[in-house]
């Protein structure tokens, strides 16, 4: 019986944390349209035009190549920012980047 109350101790906790509102919405470049433009999955549910979008790079660095598992140290570098130009749908937008930096698929894009 104890078990099983600590099981559902720890579901609810953790139902708890997924659906907590939170401040800022993740998501990455989908979609490199041209040097200045790219598609993020951030759309009209999340952003709308002329919302300041920051893209960052995930540096993360192994202290030892040879342990396994989640033993690295990451931290969030900010390479630039951009405008919502446009919503596409629900998912996806387009974004105007600002100054000259390099984003690929996959790079990390929030809202500002």
């Amino acid at each position: 019986m104890l078990k099983f109350l600590v099981f559902i101790l720890l579901l609810t906790t953790s139902l708890a944390c997924s659906t907590t509102n939170h401040n800022y919405m993740r998501g990455t470049v989908v979609m490199k349209i041209d040097q200045k433009t790219v598609h993020i999955c951030l759309g009209e549910n999340e952003v709308k035009a002329k919302d300041r979008i920051i893209f960052y790079f995930n540096n993360c660095e192994r202290n030892d190549p040879e342990l396994k598992g989640l033993k690295a140290l990451c931290r969030l570098q900010r390479i630039g920012s951009g405008v919502v130009s446009k919503t596409l749908n629900s998912h996806y937008s387009e974004v105007a980047l600002d100054g000259d930096f390099q984003v690929s698929e996959g790079t990390l894009a929030q809202k500002e």
